[in-house]
């Protein structure tokens, strides 16, 4: 990207560009600027040119699953989360760094706007911040949850992949109790409402199945305790996933998958972990934090998937 951005500078003939952007002009002028520039732009586009970029770019058009498959997700989600999550309807936008600063990601993950602000990219962010909140106003234990419409401007594997895809989110958050205990309850109550959902949605004939990571183990540690107490209370298979290095880079001390069994191939669910999100945004190290999300589009394509071997047979 530096070269990109020196060549950028160069051209436009004011050598500490990025300076007079970044610092010189307050959040408010940067927007009135952006604002003039969108403007101008705006009214030179033509509308077949629109209909072009609406066509190609992977950020724009229709999720290839119809609407009526995700209200059969959601009825499962309200179902599951009833009386366990407090349930939101988030704003598609946040403020500018939601992503960058609570959780340990780049700028890069989201598509930042002219009005100093940033289109979700993840809801758990989200959920963080709303739980923040609710904790400094003296709410003791906070569980939400959410499905939101996310937008990611990274490239995938797959270049057919829309940059715009549903997730499930939800997030747990609460004062340390001692041994994991508070990280335990969390973890049970997570692992509970997913499975819940993944039975719910595609059918008590897939096989699931649970995987764990700790990367710091303490005595008398409670939470693989109760990943197993959820596995035996299911009837899930679980077991420990030793090799995740993401787990370090993004979680703090632990993590879980949730996956489908489906024609002899293994298909990952959903995931979460423990943050320190909440913690820092209230500035106080004895907060407990659990987050888990599930990608909609991924057990929708599942569920299709499984219809149609149905049909056939």
């Amino acid at each position: 990207m530096g070269s990109f951005l020196d060549r950028i500078i160069s051209q436009s003939g004011v050598p500490d560009l990025l300076e007079v952007l970044t610092d010189r002009l307050n959040p408010t002028d940067l927007q009135t600027l952006l604002l003039a520039v969108a403007e101008k732009r705006s009214a030179r586009r033509t509308t077949a040119a629109v209909l072009a970029d609406y066509e190609r770019s992977r950020f724009f058009g229709a999720s290839p699953f119809s609407r009526s498959m995700f209200l059969k997700w959601d009825t499962a989600a309200l179902k599951a989360t009833e009386g366990r999550f407090e349930t939101l309807t988030l704003s598609p936008m946040a403020p500018l760094a939601s992503c960058a600063a609570v959780a340990p990601v780049g700028q890069g993950w989201t598509v930042p706007t002219v009005r100093t602000g940033e289109v979700v990219s993840d809801p758990t962010n989200i959920l963080a911040l709303e739980a923040a909140i609710r904790r400094k106003k003296g709410q003791a234990d906070v569980n939400l949850a959410t499905t939101h419409r996310v937008v990611r401007p990274q490239a995938y594997a797959n270049p057919k992949m829309l940059a715009h895809f549903s997730m499930f989110g939800l997030l747990s958050t609460a004062l340390d109790t001692g041994n994991c205990r508070t990280e335990a309850q969390a973890i049970g109550l997570h692992l509970e409402t997913h499975l819940s959902i993944f039975r719910a949605f595609l059918g008590a004939e897939v096989p699931l199945s649970v995987s764990y990571t700790i990367t710091s183990r303490g005595d008398d540690d409670a939470r693989p305790a109760a990943v197993f107490d959820v596995g035996r209370k299911l009837s899930v298979d679980v077991w420990e996933e030793i090799d995740r290095p993401a787990v370090v880079a993004y979680y703090s001390g632990f993590c879980f998958h949730i996956w489908a069994e489906l024609a002899g191939r293994r298909q990952q669910l959903s995931d979460g972990g423990t943050v320190d999100w909440v913690g820092r945004l209230i500035a106080n190290a004895k907060e407990r934090t659990l987050i888990s999300g599930a990608g909609v589009e991924g057990a929708l394509g599942l569920a299709s998937e499984l219809q149609m071997g149905a049909e056939r047979s």
